[in-house]
């Protein structure tokens, strides 16, 4: 279907949906034709337009279900029709397009750490503020914060071997690298280009030359290498390995049996880092009805139940970052 050309309301459409998106999309327009364009978001139209959207997901959604299901008549039309404004905004087009094949590649992530918005008309720049500061991309910058915390936490204990799973350009070690120095730092990753993109950053903040020849392994594969035995990630051979990017897209099955196999590759002492979205990120509807892109959402006792029985484990806890969007479990393996 061209989601350029809005498609007719369907039979099965409610009229609160379609009561809710037709107020949506007048708010929109009038924005887009008023002085306020040309101002960065007000909190009162912030607030208005997060309004605005929840009406269209109750509308569109069953009773005590907000939300547009897959695929659906609704969602349809509401892609068709709001998309264009959101997709005004540079981070969200990117994430609808997914240019690398998936919705939070390493460059998306890389423009919201710097939090800075792109566009070359009013109505560009307007969308893309407003969407830099929704609490689920506050919560992807406060997670960055956390790791570089716990990293630096980590070398004060004693930790020189650290390994990123599904790194991305490693923003947060790239955060670090002027301060404390690993021993061996390994970013595993399926994107080429972003470990490339990580070299580039720890050459920058001068990390180089010596990461590049000894400390820093960059690993191009996917998580099945780890679970099919065909990467390098050799048993108790790390001090701390994390992955924040990963386990919002794994099923439990895959996501306890990958946890095993990182469990394994931890030292005696080292800490077990992962991360993952819950349902309660205000964002969730959007990014799956304006977005096409879905999670799998845990809640504490969701990612505890990922390190249940683990052998020589000591200690599991939950952090929550600020905006209350995104776990952290922390699980430390006996000394």
């Amino acid at each position: 279907m061209n989601l350029s050309t809005p498609p007719p309301p369907s039979p099965q459409e409610s009229s609160a949906f379609g009561a809710a998106l037709s107020t949506l999309l007048a708010w929109l327009d009038a924005l887009e034709n008023s002085e306020r364009i040309h101002a960065p978001p007000t909190p009162a139209d912030a607030t208005r337009l997060g309004e605005l959207l929840r009406d269209v997901w109750t509308g569109g959604g069953k009773p005590g279900e907000p939300g547009l299901a897959r695929a659906s008549p609704e969602q349809v039309r509401f892609r068709a029709e709001a998309g264009p404004y959101f997709w005004k905004s540079a981070v969200l087009r990117r994430c609808w397009e997914k240019p690398r094949g998936y919705a939070g590649d390493f460059l998306m992530m890389e423009s919201l750490y710097r939090n800075t918005p792109a566009g070359d008309t009013p109505a560009e720049r307007w969308m893309d503020l407003w969407a830099l500061a929704l609490p689920g991309f506050q919560a992807v910058r406060n997670r960055r914060d956390m790791l570089a915390g716990l990293l630096r936490a980590e070398h004060a204990r004693g930790a020189r071997r650290v390994m990123n799973v599904a790194s991305g350009s490693a923003p947060e070690l790239v955060a670090v690298a002027r301060e404390i120095a690993f021993e061996g730092v390994t970013l595993m990753d399926q994107d080429k280009g972003a470990l490339e993109a990580a070299l580039a950053h720890f050459g920058r903040v001068g990390a180089l030359p010596a990461t590049r020849h000894d400390a820093l392994r960059l690993w191009s594969g996917s998580v099945l290498e780890l679970l099919r035995n065909r990467s390098e990630l050799k048993r108790a051979s790390q001090d701390f390995i994390y992955s924040i990017g990963l386990y919002d897209y794994l099923t439990e099955r895959f996501a306890r049996t990958l946890t095993g196999k990182l469990w394994d590759g931890l030292a005696p002492g080292g800490l077990l880092a992962l991360g993952n979205f819950n349902a309660r990120n205000p964002m969730h509807h959007f990014t799956e009805s304006a977005l096409d892109w879905y999670l799998v959402y845990r809640e504490p006792e969701d990612m505890l139940r990922l390190v249940a029985g683990l052998p020589e484990l000591v200690e599991a806890q939950v952090l929550t970052e600020d905006t209350g969007c995104l776990h952290l479990l922390l699980a430390r393996k006996a000394g």
